[in-house]
């Protein structure tokens, strides 16, 4: 940069950023030397940048270096720092809370005070001390670059990568052969229930949970429901589908709506069937309730995010001789269904259920495929705590270490 470019930087920053002093000090107050602005390469982000000089090399006498001012800016109508070090010992300051795209330009003034002034490290300078500020050194144009790679998560892309290529290469084999997947008892009396309705000319209760259509349960439970649609489709058998939530009771709508449609049977549809009732989790409960002593339905499905009502749920179908299947990841509501209802999904085999009723490939290869991925990282923690373990008792704590590293990720 010209020395015209420099000069008229100064300026600039100097109009924008008040100095709150007496403008700049004679030619005896010695400018810092030699200040530089670069990123810091510490910082991944690209939000940091490392500003450097040299403290000057003269003093006037009567006075003594307090500390130094800094300023910083991007573009003509911004200031983005104006700051006061008052340490006469420093030579950097770390600039934080840039933007990576953006380029800056730093100036440095040293500030002086009389020698028998007193002005405290780090504090303010006290009312009525004089204080002469150095005329400017002015650093180049220089800007805040982020870390394009993260060696720090080196292992979990490695891991990402070897899980997808299992699941590529499950997905490839499923399309030739059927994968093994152990029975399920919850899941094989689903069609049990369904010849139970069928036959009793009852209809079908099934509870979504309280989530919502982003929780992991709900969509599991979405994906299940419509399963039982295209089964109980040809037989005209009823589906409840009380909602407590609008977005939900849309998606299931057409969810079932869907399966009808596949099954051939799309004059059979009745959205009325699946309403909303109430977003209170009590009311909903209550509603539920009321809808199983009125209808007697002949099979109760509890599939998804369950709270506090999961007991009361249970215990009221129970109670009207229903036959019950429940399915939930929320752990601490698993021993009131186990108890109040016939059969218990638990934790991942609500995931399970879609893939192993649909026995679809592209469902069936995702759950091999994480089956595989889970043996494989589980094999990896028993090998490198043994590792560790031998390395510990055998004395050699190099190997103890870079075990323990590659564990903690």
């Amino acid at each position: 940069m010209s020395s015209p470019k420099l000069a008229a930087v100064s300026v600039l920053l100097a109009g924008m950023c008040s100095l709150g002093a007496s403008g700049w000090a004679a030619a005896p107050f010695q400018p810092p030397a030699s200040a530089t602005l670069a990123d810091d390469r510490e910082d991944p982000k690209g939000t940091v940048m490392s500003l450097t000089w040299q403290a000057p090399t003269s003093v006037p006498n009567g006075w003594r270096l307090v500390g130094y001012r800094i300023w910083l800016a991007s573009g003509t109508r911004r200031c983005d720092l104006d700051q006061t070090l008052l340490d006469p010992a420093a030579n950097e300051a770390k600039l934080q809370g840039l933007h990576p795209l953006r380029t800056y330009r730093a100036m440095v003034q040293a500030i002086y005070a009389p020698a028998g002034a007193a002005v405290a490290q780090g504090q303010e300078a006290p009312p009525g001390v004089p204080l002469r500020f150095s005329a400017p050194a002015t650093t180049g144009a220089a800007s805040p670059a982020g870390a394009l790679y993260d060696w720090s998560k080196t292992n979990i892309l490695v891991s990402t990568l070897i899980l997808s290529a299992i699941v590529l290469l499950t997905l490839h084999y499923a399309r030739r052969r059927q994968f093994y997947i152990r029975p399920i008892a919850g899941l094989q009396a689903v069609d049990d229930a369904i010849g139970r309705a069928t036959e009793m000319g009852q209809p079908i209760l099934y509870v979504s949970g309280l989530g919502g259509v982003g929780s992991i349960s709900t969509i599991a439970a979405m994906l299940i429901l419509g399963h039982l649609a295209r089964k109980t489709a040809p037989y005209d058998t009823p589906i409840l589908v009380p909602c407590n939530d609008p977005l939900v009771m849309s998606v299931e709508r057409e969810i079932v709506r869907e399966a009808y449609l596949e099954a051939g049977r799309p004059d059979a549809f009745r959205p009325d069937l699946i309403f909303y009732t109430t977003d209170s989790q009590f009311g909903y409960v209550a509603a539920v309730d009321g809808i199983i002593m009125r209808d007697r339905p002949a099979a109760n499905l509890y599939m998804g995010t369950f709270f506090a009502e999961a007991l009361i749920l249970g215990e009221t179908g129970n109670m009207a001789g229903c036959m019950q299947i429940a399915g939930t990841d929320a752990d601490t509501q698993l021993p009131f269904f186990i108890t109040s209802c016939d059969y218990t999904l638990m934790g991942e085999e609500l995931y399970a259920a879609s893939a192993y009723l649909s026995r679809h490939p592209i469902l069936v290869a995702q759950l091999k495929g994480q089956d595989i991925g889970k043996s494989l990282l589980a094999a990896i923690l028993v090998l490198g705590v043994a590792l560790a373990t031998i390395g510990q008792l055998a004395g050699a704590p190099a190997l103890y270490e870079l075990v323990k590293k590659v564990l903690a990720g």
